[in-house]
């Protein structure tokens, strides 16, 4: 190794390049856009230690740093800061600062802050929100188009249902607007129950868009029909609601199939995805109490509506009551007209049924004794024709009477007191009775003779 002529001790070398860089840099001033990182507060010192960083807008690897540091009269300009934009002073935020080179001999290079533009902050992020709107209308001409000053979107031209019950919310737990929300929803006054399903995200930090969306797919991906969709969070500075302005977020509400409601908690700004939403309230307090009031409305046509039934009604019933006296009257009158006129006509029908019922009543009490006299007279000569027929039948019944038969000459022939007409019906050696006019005798049968045989 070969050494340098005259070397030096090394805090000549830094007294060396401290005077070069004084001579180089004295008195000058810079205005520096930088993002901080690594910030140790001191107020009781009026001290505050940081890095100040770039990051390639690719790739969001650093590609610069420098230390810096406020303190003594310049630490006033943190306060400044954070009463202009709302925001505290914190790691991970985009300045412009007002710088002038240090160089320390023992420290080494570092930058010193003597000031710090807020409007440039507040400025970066109007432009960064501007963008964000500017690119939802280029590439979603079909669900977002601006009309007159105000953003048209599919989620707005959603309805919402009469009631909302069922509701989907997206905050987080350690968020204070997800409390106040919830205490709000549940104790209305008007005793309304909802069915809170909660989807929690973290609702700050650079991932916290992402991770608000991802509860948008699990929602739509769940298939329930929600009434309506919730993003809530507590308050804080403009830059803590970044994630709101976010066109991945933004674009997902804008185009979400159920209502969206935000409270997102900031009162003076609005942000991208309040614009899509299809409401938009200021805390997450109001977003309950619209819920509430929603619902309220509601009830009221309700009994509106039960009032102006009940009234209606009425009306309806006294005028059917006066139509149904005035028939009641005049159906009574002409039921008396009716039965007048029935009872006339019934009398006419009595006294004209009595008088044809006086001329029937002769005209048959002749009849009567025409067949009277007829009967009287044809008896008399149908006796005596049945007389005479009585007679010629007795007559006839004496001829044939079996005492007169045998008066004449005639037998009969029993066997076994069966009267014999038959010869066939008689055996060699049966015993017969023969019955004459005067007497019987009995005999036996010894020869059988047939009529046909010769000598009969």
């Amino acid at each position: 190794m070969i050494a340098a002529p005259n070397p030096i001790r090394l805090s000549e070398l830094n007294q060396l390049i401290g005077f070069t860089l004084e001579g180089a840099f004295r008195e000058q001033r810079f205005g520096v856009i930088a993002e901080t990182t690594g910030i140790s507060l001191y107020p009781a010192k009026n001290q505050c230690y940081l890095t100040l960083i770039e990051k390639c807008t690719q790739t969001d690897k650093v590609v610069a740093s420098m230390k810096a540091r406020i303190w003594g009269n310049s630490y006033k300009c943190i306060q400044g800061f954070e009463e202009i934009t709302g925001q505290p002073f914190k790691d991970n935020i985009q300045l412009l600062l007002r710088v002038k080179v240090n160089y320390h001999v023992q420290y080494g290079l570092s930058l010193e802050v003597e000031d710090i533009d807020p409007n440039y902050t507040i400025g970066r992020l109007a432009l960064s929100r501007q963008a964000v709107i500017q690119k939802l209308l280029t590439d979603n001409p079909d669900h977002i188009r601006e009309q007159n000053g105000e953003f048209i979107t599919h989620n707005k031209n959603l309805k919402f249902p009469p009631v909302i019950q069922r509701i989907a919310l997206i905050s987080s737990a350690q968020a204070d607007g997800y409390a106040d929300f919830l205490h709000e929803l549940y104790t209305n006054q008007y005793n309304f129950t909802f069915t809170v399903d909660e989807y929690l995200a973290p609702v700050q930090g650079l991932e916290a868009h992402r991770e608000i969306y991802r509860q948008l797919v699990r929602i739509y991906e769940s298939g329930i029909t929600y009434d309506a969709v919730v993003l809530v969070r507590g308050g804080g500075s403009q830059l803590d609601f970044q994630a709101y302005d976010s066109y991945l977020l933004s674009r997902a509400v804008a185009r979400f199939h159920l209502p969206v409601i935000t409270g997102i908690g900031h009162e003076k700004n609005e942000s991208v995805c309040d614009l899509m939403a299809k409401l938009k309230t200021k805390t997450p307090t109001k977003a309950a109490a619209s819920i509430v009031a929603h619902n309220q409305s509601f009830n009221e046509k309700l009994l509106q509506l039960q009032k102006q039934l009940v009234l209606k009604t009425n009306e309806i019933l006294i005028v059917q009551e006066l139509i149904l006296n005035e028939c009641r009257t005049t159906i009574s009158s002409q039921v008396k007209d009716k039965l007048n006129q029935e009872h006339r006509f019934l009398n006419a029908q009595i006294n004209a049924t009595i008088l044809l019922t006086e001329k029937r009543l002769q005209h048959e009490k002749i009849n009567l004794l025409k067949h009277k006299f007829n009967l009287s007279c044809n008896a008399d000569n149908r006796l005596k024709e049945e007389s005479h027929k009585l007679r010629r039948y007795s007559q006839s019944v004496n001829h044939l009477d079996p005492r007169n038969i045998l008066k004449r000459g005639y037998a009969i022939v029993y066997r076994q007191g069966k009267a014999i007409t038959d010869l066939n019906a008689l055996n060699i050696g049966d015993e017969i009775k023969t019955r004459f006019y005067a007497g019987e005798i009995e005999s036996q049968v010894k020869k059988k003779t047939s009529p046909d045989e010769p000598g009969t």
